[in-house]
């Protein structure tokens, strides 16, 4: 018997991750979609997290994240695992903060067991 996973309608499926321009502070988008690769149209839930690798196996800390404008941020563990809650177009919009010049990158969590990671995160001060 095959299982497979079984779309559930206005649920967080997959996301995009768009990190934008870094120096000391930056802000990273989140875009939740649904099933189909649409914008979702509903508040999603996702938990997210910051690690030093590209791969999200060795977690690592930023100065801070904070909701830059849309979503709540709820911090799971201080300064690396987070819960965050989109609007209800699916958008989370973070503020990222960091020290030093290092490289962080950002996980998103997916309901279904997923994991999406970002673009590189290089802070530069």
């Amino acid at each position: 018997m095959i299982m497979e996973w079984t779309p559930i309608i206005d649920c967080a499926y997959d996301c995009d991750i768009s990190v934008g321009t870094i120096t000391t502070t930056g802000v990273i988008t989140i875009q939740l979609k649904d099933f189909q690769g649409k914008d979702l149209k509903e508040i999603g839930r996702v938990t997210c997290y910051i690690t030093s690798d590209a791969a999200g196996l060795t977690t690592s800390t930023v100065t801070s994240l904070a909701i830059s404008t849309d979503g709540i941020l709820h911090t799971i563990h201080d300064t690396y695992s987070y819960e965050l809650i989109s609007e209800t177009d699916g958008d989370i919009d973070l503020a990222i903060d960091g020290t030093g010049a290092n490289s962080r990158y950002l996980h998103v969590v997916l309901p279904n067991g997923r994991v999406k990671h970002s673009a590189i995160i290089t802070f530069t001060g």
